[in-house]
C-alpha cells in the first residue's frame, strides 16, 4: 500500500514570531525534518499542504488574521523541511486539506492509499483532513508528537492537542502513533 505523508500548515507565516503556539512548533521542526528524509528514503511521497490565503476572503479574515497569503513568501514551505524536488505542494483555502482543492487528485496521481498526517493545527488543520480523507477513502495515521494545537475556550495548548487526538481517533478512525513508533 503507497502511503503519503501530508504536512499541513508548515509555513514559513506559521513560524514567525507573531504566529501562535510558535515555541511548540520551532521546537518540532528538528524531528520534523528527521521524519520527513525518513519517509522520503522509504519511498513516501511528502505533499506540503498549505493555506493559501487571499485579501478577499471575507469569512476567513472575520475569523482570523491574514496570514499565508497566496503567492507571497510566507505562504511556502518552511525551507528547511522542504525538498523543492522531491515533494508536492497543494494550495488550500479553508482547513480541511480536502477541501475545495486538488489534494484528492494528486494523492490519486501519486498512487497514494493511505495518509501520515502532521502539522498543526491538531484542532482544525489535521482533525478536518483526517475526517476528509477518512471519509474519501484513506486511511489515515496523526503523526502525535509532531502536531500541535492552539489554545481554545479557555483549555490549555496540551488539553487542547489531548482532546483534538482523541476526536480525530473516534471520528476519523485515524490511528495515533509517534515518530518513533513509525519510524521503527
Amino acid at each position: 500500500m503507497s502511503e503519503a505523508i501530508l504536512v499541513l500548515d508548515m509555513t514559513r507565516d506559521s513560524v514567525a514570531p507573531e504566529a501562535r503556539a510558535v515555541e511548540k512548533r520551532i521546537a518540532l521542526l528538528p524531528r520534523t525534518k528527521e521524519f520527513l528524509a525518513w519517509g522520503r528514503k522509504t519511498g513516501r511521497p511528502v505533499v506540503f499542504v498549505c493555506s493559501a490565503r487571499r485579501r478577499t476572503d471575507k469569512w476567513f479574515l472575520k475569523h482570523w488574521e491574514l496570514a499565508n497569503e497566496i503567492w507571497q513568501p510566507g505562504q511556502e514551505p518552511i525551507a528547511e523541511l522542504y525538498d523543492r524536488d522531491k515533494d508536492t505542494v497543494v494550495h488550500k483555502r479553508r482547513y480541511s486539506g480536502f477541501f475545495d482543492s486538488d489534494l484528492d487528485l494528486t494523492l490519486r496521481e501519486l498512487g497514494v492509499e493511505s495518509l501520515l498526517l502532521l502539522g498543526w493545527s491538531t484542532s482544525l488543520a489535521v482533525a478536518t483532513t483526517a475526517i476528509d480523507g477518512w471519509q474519501l477513502g484513506y486511511p489515515n495515521t496523526v503523526v502525535t508528537d509532531l502536531t500541535v494545537a492552539h489554545a481554545w475556550g479557555g483549555h490549555t495548548v496540551d488539553e487542547t492537542q489531548k482532546w483534538s487526538l482523541e476526536f480525530i481517533a473516534a471520528m476519523a478512525k485515524s490511528r495515533l502513533a509517534t515518530t518513533e513508533e513509525l519510524m521503527k
